[in-house]
């Protein structure tokens, strides 16, 4: 495993199922997943093969350089990589909790020592950050637990959000004034015809008055008192739908959208 080869014999000593010894021969970058996958197509061919579950529900074991027994849960590590004793797996069920010994793994990894051997130290200073690190954890679960199902399903999905309403200014810098120009395609049906606005709103506008300001430019035309405007626009605000062709801006990626201008459809809903 540890040579130069590129390729050797793993000797594969099958679970308690059917007791079999079954040698592969692989590269040593290959990953436990195909190892796997080809020792069950191996394993076809010997007995006892019908009373094995599904791959998913076995591991590797094996002995590492350092003499110790190691489960090997992540199936993307290669051979190469286990720093075997011997190229000699195991293929057991995984007994306990799957995911806490996973989990240990990478405490492990992270602290350099197994956990087991963290837990048996004595030093005073260790044991007092456990006590505390406990009871922090403790207290942000009753905390959690007490603001109810909204609590829980905002620990459990997080929200995406900035740690400021302001806008970044690296964002700001690209607009005039905090301002946006925004292009309205107004869509009338049945022609489908459609109408071609530009309007520059700020950057924290809703859709609800994008709508309505383009209500008030295409109303313009036809001379109407404020208060006779003020009555169009909420007469037919809720009867346009704003749809932004995000997806087609992004491919296009013309200079007016880098620019901080957006293009808009405005559609009978």
């Amino acid at each position: 495993i540890v040579g130069h080869q590129r390729s050797c014999t793993c000797d594969l000593f099958y679970s308690h199922i059917s007791g079999m010894l079954v040698s592969l021969e692989c590269l040593r970058e290959t990953p436990l997943i195909d190892i796997k996958q080809q020792l069950f197509t191996e394993a076809r061919k010997y007995p006892l093969y019908h009373l094995l579950q599904e791959e998913s529900c076995y591991i590797f074991v094996g002995v590492t350089q350092e003499a110790e027994r190691e489960e090997f849960y992540d199936e993307t590590r290669r051979l190469c990589d286990l720093r075997l004793f011997h190229p000699i797996l195991k293929v057991i069920e995984p007994i306990g909790n799957r995911e806490e010994k996973i989990l240990n793994r990478e405490i492990g990894f992270a602290i350099g020592m197994p956990v087991c051997e963290f837990e048996l130290l004595k030093d005073a200073e260790v044991q007092e950050f456990r006590r505390s690190i406990l009871s922090v954890c403790r207290e942000a679960v009753e905390e959690r637990e007490a603001g109810g199902a909204h609590s829980q399903a905002l620990y459990v999905y997080p929200p995406n959000v900035e740690t400021s309403p302001e806008l970044p200014l690296h964002l700001y810098q690209r607009l005039d004034q905090g301002r946006l120009i925004v292009t309205i395609w107004v869509i009338v049906s049945p022609s489908n015809s459609k109408q071609k606005y530009t309007l520059k709103v700020s950057h924290s506008s809703l859709p609800e008055q994008l709508i309505a300001e383009s209500i008030r430019k295409k109303s313009r035309s036809m001379h109407l008192s404020p208060q006779q405007l003020r009555l169009c626009v909420q007469e037919y605000q809720g009867q346009y739908i704003l749809k932004t062709p995000l997806r087609h801006v992004r491919q296009r990626q013309h200079p007016r959208h880098r620019q901080g201008q957006s293009v808009c459809h405005l559609s009978m809903s």
